[in-house]
């Protein structure tokens, strides 16, 4: 599988999209946080691979993008939303965007791309002042740890899978042990306040449901709240 993702992210930067504003999001991600930045060991367990794509996208062309992909083994595929996904038998390959307004349970046209791709809220916040990291001489985008950190726990609550849930909470305090304590307290203090109260809900969940990592969950619980 790890042969997969190399060749997929060579895609990806061989077109340049990682310099266009394309993010590699969610649990490899993480895997990159543990491999290059020291985040805290915990089990890969995901067979998909998320892109976020910015909307709009001020890249350029790259219309023959998603035939590269099934020319390494990758079969296309449509969800009901009408959004472009690729399969093999290890991998889902998704493509992610952000949802504007009042929301819509449509896929959004990513032209430049050839792709539609699926709308979500909360991941906007991703794309700021996101941070590179080089594996296995790629160049790979991906979000900044902190502002991960934050993400996962803002979306926990809205996760109608307990198991999923628990998985967001644990790669935001895995995620925890390596940022910038300034940066995330700043961060934290930005964001509207029911966002606030989430994070640290979510947080109070973790001190029950993850007790391996309750002494890291409190210092992130000090850290956000913590006066100067």
């Amino acid at each position: 599988m790890f042969e997969s993702i190399k060749r997929i992210l060579t895609v990806f930067a061989d077109n340049e999209l990682f310099e266009e504003g394309v993010e590699l999001i969610g649990s490899w991600c993480f895997s990159l946080y543990q491999q290059h930045l020291g985040a805290k060991e915990f089990p890969l367990m995901t067979q998909d691979i998320d892109f976020l794509i910015p909307s709009p996208f001020h890249g350029k062309e790259h219309l023959g993008f998603i035939k590269q992909l099934e020319d390494l083994g990758f079969q296309p595929d449509f969800k009901r939303d009408g959004s472009l996904f690729l399969w093999n038998s290890e991998l889902k390959i998704e493509f992610i965007t952000t949802e504007k307004g009042a929301g819509t349970d449509k896929a959004i046209k990513i032209k430049k791309l050839g792709i539609d791709a699926i709308p979500l809220r909360h991941v906007g916040f991703l794309l700021e002042d996101p941070i590179t990291i080089i594996d296995k001489g790629i160049k790979i985008t991906v979000p900044a740890p902190e502002r991960f950190c934050l993400q996962k726990l803002i979306i926990a609550p809205r996760r109608r899978k307990i198991e999923k849930r628990l998985k967001d909470i644990q790669q935001a305090v895995c995620t925890s042990v390596i940022v910038d304590s300034k940066e995330i307290r700043d961060l934290f203090r930005s964001l509207p306040a029911k966002w606030r109260r989430d994070v640290l809900r979510m947080l109070e969940v973790a001190k029950t449901e993850l007790p391996l990592l309750r002494e890291d969950v409190e210092k992130l619980v000090l850290t956000l709240q913590h006066d100067k």
